[in-house]
């Protein structure tokens, strides 16, 4: 069993093999209990999120002949490691269902066995939300159609604006809009962020409404009023960890 993790599969790469059984607990809400003198039991106050799941799997790394050394192919998994501490798409086996978003927490451990064998365990901290694989790809949308959700939470999704102009966006009953773009823009629901269809600068200017919608689960009917606009999307189907 493998990972693939920042695109690449750490089993063809680097010859690491999971040692350890799949393993990964399930999300849990973030719920803070006070106590209150005289008062039986606790108050619980639910903070309206889930907190990051934790999985620390274990591999035995095998010496690759791609690499001069078996120690500048320990130094290659490392920097790919731990070269970003941002969250990464990750998945276990090509032919998953689900794409985790993970980062790499602390030190990444190896410990040699002999010449062409070592130990390694890498700790990760995974978003509470898993997203379905086959919603990650951009769907090309149609002026009023029905776009079903068919994950277990409301998504956030990446949606696309080519044109120039003004335009009114509807989602269900949510209205957004926009005013001067020029070409198109970018708004991923979330990251909060509006950008340039390069994604480099931003364009907090064109939006006249606040907050961005998110997705329910169901059919979420879209539409928009301008025409000569091109919309486009990638849904982020989601379910809990």
């Amino acid at each position: 069993m493998s990972l693939i993790y920042k695109g690449k599969d750490l089993k063809k790469l680097f010859g690491l093999e999971m040692l350890t059984e799949l393993t990964i607990e399930n999300a849990v809400r973030d719920i803070e209990t006070i106590e209150v003198p005289g008062r039986d039991g606790v108050i619980l106050i639910d903070n309206d999120r889930y907190k990051d799941v934790t999985f620390s799997p274990k591999f035995i790394m095998w010496k690759k002949d791609t690499f001069v050394s078996f120690e500048e192919q320990q130094n290659a998994l490392t920097n790919l490691m731990t070269g970003s501490y941002s969250y990464s798409e990750m998945t276990i086996l090509a032919n998953s269902n689900y794409t985790y978003m993970a980062r790499v927490v602390d030190e990444v451990r190896i410990t040699l066995d002999d010449e062409v064998s070592a130990e390694v365990e890498i700790n990760f901290s995974l978003k509470p939300i898993k997203y379905i694989t086959s919603g990650l790809v951009t769907v090309n949308l149609v002026n009023g159609a029905i776009l079903n959700n068919t994950g277990k939470v409301p998504s956030n999704p990446m949606i696309l604006l080519t044109g120039t102009g003004n335009v009114t966006l509807t989602i269900g009953s949510k209205t957004v809009v926009f005013k001067n773009i020029t070409g198109g823009v970018v708004v991923d629901l979330e990251h909060k962020t509006v950008t340039n269809l390069d994604k480099n600068l931003p364009k907090w200017e064109t939006l006249y409404t606040w907050p961005l919608p998110s997705l329910p689960v169901g059919g979420n009917k879209i539409s928009w009023d301008n025409s000569s606009f091109k919309i486009s999307m990638i849904p982020r189907w989601g379910v809990t960890v």
